[in-house]
């Protein structure tokens, strides 16, 4: 083999190293798959539903809005009917999820919707505001089931950005939180 056959060969194995992870990254792209950590745990809300237009009701603030002056994210509990043990551990959860995101948590809000704010509530749990709101998208997100919870994500525009269903891992709750609050 003579010297320009064998720079050639190096010039094409060259080419070949930089290429192959373009085209494995470009199969993968036309096969729609995507690492798992970069995935949402909750369901992405295709488009953002508003909420600003609600003037919600809460028992601590009386001045509250979904549209958050403070450029706060919201987590919002979604209490079912006759909420008991799954409302005690989600508003748990929820505490849990705000200690968790360390100095994150003065980004966040927690909301309870459509669950009694009763005075032992509201003394175990003081960073939950608990509010009734008519707003459509946050009722139809309303557990049909008896002591079920679902979540959802509300951005400082008072946009409705992701919903989670009833039996949702908290962590994974916290995970998106963590992403999306920098």
């Amino acid at each position: 083999m003579d010297i320009q056959t064998r720079k050639r060969l190096q010039l094409i194995a060259i080419m070949l190293i930089f290429l192959a992870p373009m085209v494995v990254a470009f199969g993968l792209r036309l096969a729609d798959w995507q690492p798992h950590k970069l995935r949402n745990n909750g369901l992405l809300v295709q488009p953002p539903q508003a909420l600003a237009g609600d003037t919600p009701h809460a028992r601590r603030d009386a001045a509250f809005a979904w549209k958050d002056e403070q450029y706060r994210w919201t987590l919002v509990l979604i209490a079912g009917p006759d909420c008991a043990t799954a409302c005690e551990q989600a508003l748990a959860d929820a505490e849990k999820i705000w200690s968790l995101m360390t100095q994150k948590a003065t980004r966040l809000r927690l909301v309870a919707l459509g669950v009694e704010a009763t005075p032992p509530r509201l003394e175990k749990y003081p960073r939950i505001d608990f509010v009734e709101s008519a707003a459509a998208p946050l009722q139809a997100l309303r557990p049909a089931a008896a002591d079920a919870v679902a979540a959802a994500v509300v951005d400082p525009a008072g946009l409705l950005m992701l919903r989670f269903e009833p039996g949702y891992d908290p962590a994974g709750v916290r995970q998106d939180l963590s992403r999306l609050i920098r």
